[in-house]
């Protein structure tokens, strides 16, 4: 038995639309352009708006009688009206059981809707104060996210502070002249021979590379404490 196949709550992609804005029409600059930003009115769900409109509009410019008065508190006023939506329900339920033909019936859903309405609007006017408190409680997020960072990264340069003064101070203070493959690791150039020196290295029938070599001085200098550490460092790694 087949099982049955999960349908989308949500409606289908625009396609027409989407084989518009291929990777190659991109490219090319044949993808269609945005709409451009609407300026006077347009229509939403059946009905005219206008740009310049508040995001709540005031119940009067809907033509909704306003139940409360223009000075008042959210919280008391939504109490009273959950409690007469609570009210109005049993009269409605009272109409029903004893004259379900009644014109009241009619007055009394009328009334409910009113009621609801109001709930909705009073809801809604709480909504830009959502939008900052969760706007605020992100910022904190991030604030306290970055500041354990900056935290933990203090500690490991910390750590790596240490550990670097403490190699530094094991070092030796006269640190080896000659032999070994780390003596020689730690030893610098210094300057080029005399020219004695080289005309009598090339008399003795060295290669290229061997006189090259003997241009340079015999003669090394040790690297202070900080050139030593990064060459630790570097065999180390």
């Amino acid at each position: 038995m087949a099982e049955p196949q999960q349908v989308s709550a949500l409606p289908l992609p625009p396609m027409q639309y989407i084989k518009e804005y291929t990777d190659e029409n991109i490219r090319k600059g044949l993808a269609p352009k945005p709409p451009p930003p609407v300026k006077d009115s347009y229509m939403m769900f059946g009905n005219q708006f206008q740009c310049d409109d508040l995001i709540i509009r005031p119940l009067e410019s809907q033509g909704i009688e306003r139940l409360h008065p223009m000075q008042f508190d959210h919280k008391k006023e939504l109490k009273k009206l959950n409690m007469s939506i609570l009210v109005n329900f049993l009269d409605l339920l009272d109409i029903l059981i004893k004259s379900p033909g009644s014109i009241k019936r009619e007055e009394k859903l009328e009334d409910l809707k009113l009621l609801f309405v109001h709930m909705h609007h009073l809801i809604n006017e709480y909504r830009p104060h959502q939008a900052r408190e969760t706007l605020r409680v992100m910022m904190e997020v991030q604030k306290r996210q970055r500041l354990e960072t900056a935290e933990r990264f203090q500690k490991h340069l910390e750590r790596v502070i240490e550990m670097i003064q403490s190699c530094l101070a094991s070092l030796p203070d006269d640190l080896p002249q000659s032999g070994g493959a780390t003596a020689g690791a730690l030893r610098l150039k210094s300057e080029p021979m005399d020219i004695e020196e080289v005309n009598a290295s090339c008399m003795t029938g060295q290669s290229d590379k061997e006189k090259e070599v003997n241009v340079h001085s015999k003669k090394d200098q040790p690297f202070d404490k900080d050139a030593a550490m990064c060459a630790l460092i570097d065999e180390m790694t």
